[in-house]
């Protein structure tokens, strides 16, 4: 295992954890965070107020950054208004670590320039150098070490300045020794992490003598002084346990998992590796998760227990993909919570500007009433201009109400039209996952003639994803973040064989057969998006829990009235119990866990669905009894000569 590999998550433990000093305070505490929001409710709108809210920034920016960017922002917007230089430097500063967490780098690199601006007018070094060493942790993750290294030269100039706190000392040049391990630079980096060492032993860190041994620990085994490297890695453990930081605790476990494996000694790797997998469950740490899952693979292969480790992998692939969907979630999340953040600023301060300007116009209304108290024309006059002020005020505040209403609507359009269109992608996603498991299970079976089909299904696959991106992002860009019902006469032959097309390579991975029975000129009058959303999911939901060898059918015939086709899918899956049906039929059914969520499905799907039937005046039945299969029936208007508005 190569060096920087070896240090991967011990780098990003080190950059969360010494960007504001490595301080046991600084650790998430739910104690001390309930404490925290109790005082907050006293407080009066003073500097001791924006020193809690930066606290409580920088307790949630680890692991619930999204929450961290609330308070940092309140602490930041009353700093400003109180004229708090130096609460605004240490807010700038930690909001910059939060949207650092939500990978919003060129924003946090914003923040940093800001501080940086504010600590250089008030002569704070301690201020400048933390600047300096978070802007070098933003281009850490892009790895790009020539830019750290121009960022980290100034900061170490400035390290023993007259007002550089020790904390921020020692985690400067503990990072700068990781960044100089990583440059090869090995006597440089021992002896920066050295003095790291040194510095936290004479301050009494032990997290940060729990950090940086780890991290020597890490750079012994990259040199096979595994011996060493272990020595070091148990102590890293031992300190990191003293001080109840389960951060650093499960990563130097995991370290030490790779030392031992290496020294050829699995079963106790796998009992570090285990310990390590607990403690990241029981924290949420989900990187050391997948780390976890990655070293356990490892080892069950070592021990040429190749089933264990290939359950391993499996877990590890699944969970990657389920947390890199979730990262990108949380990003745009944050992303979109900024731009609206911006945008209400901006609008406060227009209003602020115009509140002051009517402000000042009142106060030179009552001077020149105080003058022209001469009779009944000022009288007048002056009775008049007040009458004309309050229009105004109550025209702006309306104006105000307006915008506000306008502003939630747009932002709940636009919400519901982000869920719908991240919702829709894991269909074709999951189809294309299916062409991996053919090309597993052709290999298990020998069939080359199998295997030269692949490309073709791959082609045409990649096609069908290809085709339903093009679609979902027109139809957000044409509706401008309003889910339009347009009907039209759609074949119902056509919308099947579409539908098919696009999860034939997933049933044919689990070895389902996907029968259709339409007639050919039965055609409906609905909206062809909505209707293909609906399809989409009813037809994923059936491939995904129907059994192996088994078929599903899609079929449609003319409904009791003359004015309305049915459309069914029949799986032969376990089925649901009445229960199970009526909670998914029940109007809060998002919020129940029903068969629809007992995979990694998050109970969107059925929503839309009914949403979408009953947008376009149809009705949704669902027929199941456990161990015979479920049908699931939508009923929707045919194309009739004079068709239901829309």
């Amino acid at each position: 295992m190569s060096f920087s590999g070896s240090l991967k998550q011990l780098w990003l433990c080190l950059l969360l954890v010494s960007a504001a000093g490595i301080s046991s305070a600084q650790a998430q505490d739910s104690l001390a965070v309930q404490r925290m929001h109790r005082l907050l409710a006293i407080l009066p709108p003073d500097t001791n107020r924006v020193r809690l809210l930066d606290s409580l920034c920088v307790q949630h920016y680890d692991n619930a950054p999204e929450q961290g960017i609330v308070y940092g922002r309140q602490a930041l917007t009353l700093a400003r208004r109180l004229h708090d230089q130096r609460g605004q430097l240490m807010s700038l500063l930690s909001l910059g670590v939060c949207y650092t967490n939500l990978s919003d780098s060129q924003y946090a690199l914003t923040l940093y320039k800001q501080a940086m601006s504010l600590a250089r007018r008030l002569n704070s070094y301690d201020g400048i150098v933390r600047s300096y060493h978070h802007m070098a942790s933003v281009h850490s993750v892009r790895g790009d070490t020539a830019t750290m290294w121009r960022l980290y030269r100034p900061a170490l100039a400035l390290a023993y300045h007259k007002g550089v706190q020790r904390p921020t000392q020692i985690a400067l040049f503990g990072d700068v020794g990781v960044l100089l391990l990583a440059m090869h630079r090995n006597q440089q980096a021992l002896q920066h992490l050295h003095r790291a060492l040194l510095m936290a032993r004479r301050s009494k860190d032990i997290l940060a003598q729990a950090q940086y041994t780890a991290t020597l620990g890490a750079y012994y085994q990259s040199i096979a002084q595994y011996a060493t490297a272990e020595g070091l890695m148990r102590n890293a453990v031992s300190l990191a346990q003293e001080r109840h930081n389960s951060k650093i605790e499960t990563s130097a476990l995991l370290q030490l998992s790779h030392v031992l494996l290496a020294r050829r000694r699995p079963a106790e790797a796998e009992i570090s590796a285990m310990q390590a997998l607990e403690l990241a469950r029981a924290h949420r740490y989900y990187s050391f998760l997948l780390e976890a899952y990655s070293s356990l693979a490892n080892i069950a292969a070592a021990q040429g227990d190749f089933a264990q480790g290939y359950a391993w992998q499996q877990r590890y692939l699944l969970f990657n993909d389920t947390l890199n969907n979730h990262d990108r979630l949380v990003a745009l999340a944050a992303l979109q919570q900024r731009y609206e953040t911006q945008d209400k600023e901006q609008q406060i301060a227009r209003l602020t500007a115009n509140e002051e300007l009517q402000s000042m116009l009142n106060r030179q209304l009552i001077v020149t009433i105080a003058i022209l108290t001469v009779g009944l024309a000022a009288f007048i006059f002056i009775y008049l201009q007040l009458r004309r002020s309050r229009a105004a005020l109550s025209s702006n505040h309306r104006a105000l109400q307006e915008t506000t209403a306008e502003l939630q609507r747009m932002a709940a359009s636009k919400d519901r039209l982000y869920s719908i269109v991240a919702h829709d992608l894991r269909g074709p996603v999951t189809s294309f996952s299916g062409v991996t498991k053919l090309i597993e299970f052709y290999l298990n079976n020998g069939d080359e003639a199998g295997l030269r089909r692949l490309p073709t299904l791959v082609h045409q696959t990649t096609s069908s994803i290809n085709h339903l991106l093009d679609n979902l992002l027109k139809w957000a860009v044409n509706q401008n973040g309003e889910l339009a019902f347009q009907p039209e006469p759609l074949p119902v032959a056509e919308l099947f064989a579409e539908i098919v097309e696009l999860y034939q390579t997933t049933a044919q991975a689990k070895q389902i057969q996907l029968l259709t029975d339409v007639p050919v000129r039965l055609t409906l009058y609905a909206d062809y998006n909505m209707t293909r959303t609906i399809l989409r999911n009813v037809l994923s939901n059936a491939l995904r829990f129907a059994p192996v060898g088994s078929a599903v059918r899609l079929g449609a015939y003319p409904a009791a009235s003359p004015q309305a086709v049915v459309l069914a899918c029949t799986d032969s899956g376990p089925g649901m119990s009445p229960e199970q049906v009526t909670a998914l039929l029940h109007p809060n059914s998002l919020a129940q866990p029903t068969r629809w969520q007992r995979r990694e499905g998050t109970g969107l799907g059925l929503v839309l669905c009914r949403a979408f039937v009953d947008r376009q005046h149809g009705e949704l039945r669902i027929h199941s009894a456990q161990g015979q299969g479920t049908t699931i029936e939508i009923e929707l208007p045919s194309a009739t000569p004079e068709p239901l508005p829309a």
